[in-house]
């Protein structure tokens, strides 16, 4: 069984992938998303959704697309070899919900190993062969640097 917040960030990730990857405006991706997926904990839809998933799922996609260009940059310096522009979509993606979690969102706290968890999960369930190698390898770098909890790991 998959966690509401497990398919929360899936959600997030294919919203932000979308936006990314076309000149599909932000707003119009969420709403069309907001009901096309269920978020409540056993599957059914709410209507409208106002879940502890919805609100988490929201915070997600606009703070991550918010503070994109700083994201950005740190994934620059945690992979020097991989500009942003010749990067995969899906693992830019799960870069920056996984980087707006550890160093942005005040509000949820999300452990430092769970964060990582979650990113290099996505990242074998979307991406490539070498994706979660490569996600787990910059939040690593990016831990280190910023030594975010890093006794928790």
């Amino acid at each position: 069984m998959v966690s509401l917040r497990h398919q929360v960030r899936m959600t997030a990730l294919q919203i932000l992938f979308e936006v990314d990857a076309t000149d599909h405006a932000l707003d119009l991706v969420y709403q069309r998303r907001q009901f096309d997926e269920p978020l409540t904990p056993d599957g059914e839809r709410t209507l409208p959704l106002v879940t502890e998933g919805e609100q988490f799922l929201q915070r997600l996609v606009f703070g991550v697309w918010e503070h994109r260009p700083y994201l950005d940059r740190i994934i620059e310096e945690a992979a020097p070899n991989w500009p942003i522009t010749q990067m995969p979509g899906v693992d830019k993606a799960i870069l920056r919900i996984a980087l707006f979690e550890l160093l942005i969102d005040q509000l949820e706290q999300t452990p430092v190993k769970a964060v990582i968890n979650e990113a290099v999960e996505l990242a074998k369930q979307f991406g490539s062969d070498n994706s979660s190698r490569f996600v787990n390898g910059v939040l690593g770098t990016v831990v280190s640097r910023y030594r975010l909890g890093s006794a928790d790991l």
